[in-house]
């Protein structure tokens, strides 16, 4: 009975999850349809220059503090690289 009190007021482990989630993973949806619009080349020119800019980098707090920062570009880069994988594979 209290299990299913806390969690109709609190919410599940999950559910409260995926609420703490909710806005890098808009964030990446929204990093990801501007990224549609770049050449294959240009995104792999910004993934070169991310790896540039972090190999310059010597500190590890503002290593971690750079990566937590490009991480919802990073996922819009993937997944952006894996809708053109897709799409080209669907063509042939």
């Amino acid at each position: 009975m209290i299990k299913w009190l806390l969690k109709t007021f609190i919410g599940s482990q999950n559910s409260r999850l995926l609420k703490r989630l909710t806005p890098t993973v808009q964030e990446i949806n929204r990093i990801e349809q501007e990224y549609q619009s770049l050449s294959d080349d240009a995104l792999r020119e910004k993934v070169a220059g991310w790896k540039a800019e972090l190999a310059n980098i010597q500190d590890y707090q503002s290593i971690q503090a750079r990566l937590n920062a490009l991480l919802p570009e990073a996922f819009a880069a993937v997944k952006n690289t894996a809708r053109r994988l897709t799409d080209r594979k669907h063509t042939f």
